[in-house]
């Protein structure tokens, strides 16, 4: 965890502590007043926590679908580009080398030029340019035999594959979907209503009890920590390697 996240952490941990001991001794003297609505401050603080782990168990769907995507269009945007590899066997020379290095190329910049830039919620100019190079030099292929047409068209359908899901993973890049944005804030204004509603309807502050209310206050925030680190699929404890574009490389450098 980075210093200022811990150290966020911390103060929020020692905010708690000292408003509950201060709400604690001013209703010191009245520990005994009348409980009769104990059941009722029970029930609403049981529907709070319903409420915060419906809104966190779906967070947390949406995040973890959103990074098996990301991973999934990764390798099928791979494999595309290994497939467009195959096909350009039957191609002319010099357009056959030509094309080839630059689907080399593409992969590489994916690795390692475009996905930093992925984390930061971008894209590389120079990797769109590599995947404009290719559609246009595939689409320069002669068509004539029918063997090389064949080819040709086979490797501009995987390239309308590699567009699309570029793309997408783009379009990822972002952050989350307005659901995932939804579900976040819920979360995290659940997590903050727990920590509230006691302080709020107010509770001694026997030794017990403020022990209680600091560590659900810590295991909150740093729930709610993770929880913002998850936003950004390329980044955080979920994020995505180009592991599929790393193995696309070595893979054609094995095609004669």
């Amino acid at each position: 965890m980075p210093m200022s996240a811990a150290a966020v952490v911390a103060g929020a941990i020692v905010l708690v502590i000292a408003v509950t001991v201060l709400l604690g001794r001013k209703r010191r003297q009245s520990e005994h007043a009348d409980d009769g609505d104990s059941d009722s401050r029970g029930f609403i603080g049981s529907i709070l926590s319903g409420l915060f782990i419906v809104a966190l168990a779906f967070y947390i769907v949406i995040v973890w679908e959103n990074a098996n995507t990301v991973e999934d269009n990764a390798a099928a945007e791979a494999a595309a580009l290994a497939d467009t590899y195959w096909q350009l066997g039957v191609a002319p020379q010099p357009q056959r080398d030509h094309i080839r290095t630059l689907i080399r190329d593409y992969a590489e910049a994916v690795e390692k030029d475009e996905w930093p830039q992925l984390r930061l919620g971008g894209s590389d100019p120079h990797t769109g340019e590599l995947l404009f190079s290719l559609h246009t030099e595939i689409i320069q292929l002669p068509v004539t035999p029918d063997q090389v047409k064949s080819a040709r068209d086979q490797c501009l359908t995987r390239l309308r594959e590699v567009t699309d899901n570029r793309r997408t993973r783009i379009g990822q890049a972002g952050g989350l979907s307005p659901t995932g944005q939804l579900t976040l804030v819920a979360a995290l204004v659940g997590a903050a209503g727990m920590v509230a509603f006691p302080i709020t309807i107010g509770f001694t502050a026997r030794p017990r009890h403020l022990i209680l209310i600091a560590t659900m206050t810590a295991v909150l925030a740093g729930t709610g920590y993770v929880l913002l680190d998850l936003t950004q699929p390329f980044d955080g404890l979920l994020k995505v390697e180009p592991d599929a574009f790393s193995a696309v490389s070595e893979e054609i450098l094995r095609i004669p």
